[in-house]
């Protein structure tokens, strides 16, 4: 007999184009997407059951993230202006500033011992002054008669200015360019030897002035009368 046509014969496959079966698929794709969360948040386990036709979950979750990316960039900034912060604090530190001495410092020995050799009289210059009194400037110019000037200038301990002019000159105007207009107020008997004492008229520059010996002597600058005292019992001839 022969065989039944009927048996032994697997099922047919829906054809492709099958309606059921598309719906199907687009079931199983919906499920699976939901699963994710939207936009690749990250979503508890039971995001399905929590978000099925339920808007307000997917806006709290969103919301959410922005919120974690807003407290992320406003950390990052704050670390970073601690970062600036601190460099700024380490620039403008008081342990890292550094003090300089702007002064310069001279030595007068040339210029004193040129015009000991040049001169025909004595050539003073401060002797035995504390370490304290920096010498600033020695030079040797030329008055309008052509008679040498030889300046030594020195800057005090508390950094206030001493000056020693001293010329055979015998311009008028001499003394009164060098105590700066000063006029004379007095004497003073310094280690025995008599000075005139001048003052400008403001009382800021101060002067003792000594002719002998054919030269012209002016201490003067302004310090207080006892450093311009401490400074003319210094003086010396070579």
């Amino acid at each position: 007999m022969d065989a039944d046509p009927t048996t032994d014969r697997e099922p047919a496959a829906a054809p492709a184009d099958d309606p059921a079966a598309e719906a199907t698929g687009r079931a199983d794709e919906s499920a699976a997407a939901a699963s994710e969360g939207p936009e690749g948040l990250d979503v508890p386990e039971d995001w399905s059951d929590r978000t099925d036709d339920d808007p307000a979950a997917v806006a709290a979750l969103r919301e959410e993230r922005a919120s974690r990316r807003l407290r992320q960039t406003v950390r990052d900034m704050t670390i970073s202006m601690l970062v600036v912060a601190g460099a700024v604090v380490v620039l403008v530190a008081p342990w890292n500033r550094t003090t300089s001495d702007t002064v310069t410092v001279v030595d007068p020995s040339p210029v004193i011992t040129g015009a000991r050799d040049a001169e025909p009289w004595p050539v003073l210059a401060p002797v035995g002054l504390p370490a304290a009194w920096r010498c600033t400037s020695a030079r040797i110019t030329v008055a309008g008669d052509g008679q040498d000037i030889v300046h030594l200038g020195y800057l005090t301990p508390t950094t206030t200015y001493v000056g020693l002019e001293q010329s055979a000159t015998k311009e008028l105007g001499f003394v009164e360019e060098m105590t700066v207009g000063g006029r004379q107020t007095g004497t003073a008997v310094i280690d025995g030897v008599t000075w005139q004492t001048y003052e400008s008229s403001d009382g800021k520059h101060r002067a003792y002035v000594r002719l002998a010996d054919g030269a012209t002597y002016v201490v003067e600058g302004q310090s207080t009368w006892t450093d311009l005292t401490t400074f003319t019992k210094s003086l010396a001839a070579g």
